[in-house]
């Protein structure tokens, strides 16, 4: 007669089944990974055989061509600065300019009032009597 703890338990088959599913899993994980790493292999080297050597067969002309456009860049660019700076140098020129006008622009179109002369009947500086005023 089978006591309790000789019999099987059905979590025992469950694991069991469970253990070896995982492995299986497993076992495909690595073999995917496996084919993606021989396949990148092959890939590095297609690309090794058949783009490196045009790359380095054209790469004088890259280069070349490269530099040219750094160097009219910078022609372009030290125009602008010039340009700019010439710009801002007569901003400055023609500013000073006109402030320097400032006072005599100011002479010439404002009107001076003329001397102030005493009104016949304003009394005098010493407090006497007008002049023309009736004795």
């Amino acid at each position: 007669m089978l006591t309790l703890a000789e019999a099987p338990s059905p979590i025992d088959g469950l694991a069991s089944a469970a253990g070896t599913l995982l492995t299986i899993e497993l076992f495909f994980i690595i073999v995917l990974l496996a084919a993606l790493m021989v396949l990148l292999a092959l890939g590095f080297k297609w690309l090794h055989d058949h783009v490196i050597p045009l790359l380095q067969q054209y790469l004088p002309y890259a280069k070349d061509a490269l530099g040219t456009t750094d160097r009219l860049s910078g022609q372009f660019v030290d125009m602008l600065a010039a340009i700019y700076g010439r710009r801002k140098g007569v901003e400055e020129a023609v500013r000073s300019f006109v402030d320097a006008l400032g006072p005599l622009a100011s002479g010439i179109f404002t009107t001076t009032p003329p001397p102030h002369e005493p009104t016949p009947d304003a009394p005098t500086a010493d407090d006497a009597a007008p002049t023309n005023a009736p004795a």
